[in-house]
């Protein structure tokens, strides 16, 4: 097993000594305000909200972790930028959406490309949705930053590698093609369930000697009006995922005031405590919150920030001419 340099191995020490939720979230990258983002985690969620919507994410994890690189060409920790876009379309019975991440951890650089399809239909009280989507997965990382455990000698010094990835010090990328799949129940402005899978088809690339793992995402949340005071709502929520070997759980709720202004917490076990807050103008939606790290790594960094902005919009079509009319006058 390589490692980066002396600096990043500590690093990478302090992860894996960490509870395996994090080796999960490597994988698939993590947002705290899930609940604004569900697009990202379940192809059936395009077209639900009856709107256009463009909505943009930007995660930094781990704020203020502490490098020693002499040579000053540390990366940064881990950052994500996602932006996605869906729409309902009716001649199709149901929604488009699009989504792009770009996450970057170290020297390791992954963007994903997700194209979905939802096919929706009314129940008596709510509808269902089932969607497919089409997962491109492109990967590098630069081998010539790395220095393996095998590099470095008795006094500590950096010496050649006997590891021929290493050795060659290039930098490698490759393209995986994947699939997704989910289901999507909601009740417009009173509950929502979710049941989805990502990475169906487990890729590999041999090339960066990387393999995809399945994964499993279940979510559901509840809109619950005060009844002594109806600009008051409370909204609870829930997101679990796994890939059978290890799972995470977030446990949120938010307090909002007059659909205006929001507030709240989530729980992410044996990883952080993050406060929430934000505000929506019209079709606009601006959202912030930040992770309080509760893991061995609380003494590691200032925790992580979680940045949302979303604008939404009706598409209306006006009402067609008529192509012929009525002679109302009588012979």
């Amino acid at each position: 097993m390589f490692l980066l340099n002396k600096f990043v191995k500590t690093y990478l020490l302090v992860i894996v000594a960490m509870t395996p939720f994090v080796g999960f979230a490597q994988q698939e990258p993590e947002f705290t305000q899930y609940m604004f983002n569900r697009l990202s985690y379940n192809p059936a969620y395009a077209g639900s909200n009856g709107a256009m919507c463009l909505t943009g994410f930007y995660r930094n994890q781990w704020m203020g972790m502490a490098f020693s690189d002499p040579s000053g060409s540390a990366p940064s920790t881990p950052q994500t930028i996602n932006f996605s876009l869906d729409a309902p379309v009716s001649l199709l019975h149901g929604g488009l959406g699009a989504t792009i991440i770009s996450d970057k951890i170290g020297w390791w650089n992954n963007t994903f490309v997700k194209i979905d399809y939802a096919y929706r239909f009314e129940l008596p009280t709510g509808n269902l949705a089932i969607g497919l989507e089409a997962q491109f997965f492109s990967a590098s990382l630069d081998f010539s930053k790395l220095v393996g455990s095998d590099q470095f000698d008795v006094r500590d010094q950096i010496i050649e590698s006997n590891d021929p990835l290493l050795a060659n010090g290039d930098k490698l990328d490759d393209f995986i093609f994947d699939l997704g799949a989910g289901i999507y129940y909601q009740v417009p402005g009173k509950f929502y369930a979710g049941l989805s899978t990502a990475k169906i088809l487990q890729t590999k690339s041999d090339k960066l000697n990387w393999e995809n793992r399945r994964h499993y995402y279940v979510m559901a949340g509840y809109d619950w009006t005060v009844p002594s005071n109806p600009s008051l709502r409370v909204l609870p929520s829930v997101l679990f995922k796994t890939e059978f070997s290890t799972f995470q759980l977030d446990a949120s709720c938010l307090l909002e005031y007059n659909h205006k202004f929001w507030g709240g917490l989530n729980y992410r076990i044996q990883d952080a405590i993050s406060v929430m807050g934000g505000f929506s103008l019209g079709g606009f939606k601006l959202g912030l919150a930040y992770d309080i790290p509760t893991s061995r790594l609380s003494t590691q960094g200032s925790g992580s920030l979680d940045l949302f902005v979303r604008y939404c919009f009706k598409i209306e079509n006006p009402p067609k001419p008529p192509t012929s009319y009525r002679n109302t006058r009588r012979n």
